[in-house]
């Protein structure tokens, strides 16, 4: 039976790069997230910073027209076909979970791949990012549209490689209101990350 792969997709400041945290912990498997630009960087001779950079913006900043010299493919589009090709190496290698990168959509004909969905209500997250180190001292007004540009961002990377569109329910296995808990979500995506393996050896 093929490995067991836990994908999370999640509002910005939702918590939902500690749920994915503490659900590897749990399990004793790895997380890939920033790992996959390293990853996707050793195989294809580009840099981490380059690649991060073609994860948030697909045309304009300096780093992406650099690389677009002599290319005929954008930037943005070689990185997603590379980090695609790492989520489906590492997901054949063993257990894992991983975080964002369309995750859920690049391992749409894989077997025993939960799909999972964090969210929290707008000030839960505001008091999130708030507690960020990197924090900026701002009004929660300005901290509303920080984080609606940051979904707006995730979303439009989500929606322009994929058939599916971010966030909503029917593409995912499991959407969870972070608000509940950050241990009570990782409870509850152990719980049924193991009751779908159950049932597909069945």
């Amino acid at each position: 039976m093929e490995p067991m792969v836990i994908t999370m997709a999640r509002e910005y400041a939702s918590g939902g790069s500690e749920i994915a945290q503490r659900v590897a912990d749990i399990l004793g498997i790895p997380l890939y997230n920033k790992e996959l630009i390293t990853i996707a960087a050793k195989k294809s001779g580009l840099t981490e910073e380059a690649i991060a950079a073609s994860e948030n913006q697909r045309s304009g900043s300096l780093i992406y027209s650099l690389y677009m010299m002599g290319n005929t493919m954008p930037l943005a589009d070689q990185v997603y076909i590379l980090q695609s090709n790492v989520i489906k190496e590492v997901a054949a290698n063993g257990s894992c979970v991983i975080l964002g990168r369309c995750g859920d959509y690049v391992l749409r004909d894989r077997p025993n791949v939960l799909r999972t969905f964090v969210y929290a209500p707008l000030n839960y997250r505001i008091e999130n990012a708030k507690a960020r180190p990197d924090a900026k001292d701002m009004p929660d007004r300005l901290w509303e549209s920080t984080l609606a540009k940051h979904d707006r961002a995730r979303a439009s990377y989500y929606n322009y490689y994929t058939e599916n569109r971010w966030g909503e329910a029917k593409n995912y296995d499991l959407c969870l209101n972070a608000q509940i808990g950050r241990e009570a979500c990782a409870q509850l995506i152990v719980q049924a990350a193991k009751a779908m393996e159950a049932a597909n050896r069945g």
